[in-house]
């Protein structure tokens, strides 16, 4: 059975004077038929996340943490009365500069250890 997953989150914040004013990250996940999305809000907290439920069978978090610079994403899968975490990373993002072209951070493809689920997420940051 194949699942996938394409991820997209809106996330806005503030650039020196010298730089593009703002900048989103786009987050849209599809699991099963089914699209969810995600609106990211940037975090000083470092064990604040955002999370989606992907039909009761996965979980996707994602967190921006604009003072260190980065977009951190997770992804796991329900294990019981639990979840397991199947996939992490962490993307640098330049504080004083806002890239022409979109950045695209790569299709994800992870493997569920059940009937070897497949699952892909991607993010990608435009400036506005």
């Amino acid at each position: 059975m194949r699942f996938s997953l394409s991820l997209l989150a809106l996330v806005c914040c503030s650039w020196p004077a010298s730089a593009a004013t703002s900048f989103s990250i786009a987050c849209e996940a599809e699991y099963g038929g089914h699209t969810e999305r995600i609106v990211l809000h940037p975090a000083a907290d470092a064990f604040s996340f955002q999370s989606v439920s992907l039909q009761q069978r996965f979980r996707f978090q994602a967190q921006w943490l604009p003072q260190r610079g980065k977009l951190k994403t997770l992804l796991y899968e329900r294990r019981g009365q639990s979840f397991a975490l199947l996939h992490s990373a962490e993307y640098p993002l330049g504080r004083y500069a806002c890239p022409v072209e979109t950045i695209d951070f790569g299709l994800n493809k992870i493997y569920a250890s059940e009937l070897e689920r497949e699952v892909f997420y991607q993010c990608k940051l435009r400036c506005e």
